[in-house]
């Protein structure tokens, strides 16, 4: 496996810690088998490297559903919505 595989596989294994917490927990009690999990080893000194923090984003769910069947547009232009 090349640098850029690794580099993959652990930034998919620092993802998925962020929004599974239970993952993040398995990593702090036991990296070395979570690492194997993602085809990640340990190196020769038995050093791993820590998950960095989640960052701290607004999670915002819009429904968009209701939206596609409202007319939001005025025709100041001339589009096909307004012409409906």
């Amino acid at each position: 496996m090349d640098a850029i595989e690794q580099d993959w596989r652990f930034a998919e294994l620092v993802a998925l810690s962020w929004i599974e917490p239970d993952l993040s927990i398995r990593y702090a009690q036991n990296p070395s088998q979570v690492l194997a999990e993602f085809g990640l080893h340990v190196d020769g000194d038995g050093s791993t490297p820590d998950l960095p923090p989640a960052p701290e984003l607004a999670l915002v769910i819009e429904d968009f559903a209701a939206a596609s069947t409202a007319k939001a547009c005025t025709g100041c232009v001339g589009c096909k919505i307004a012409a409906n």
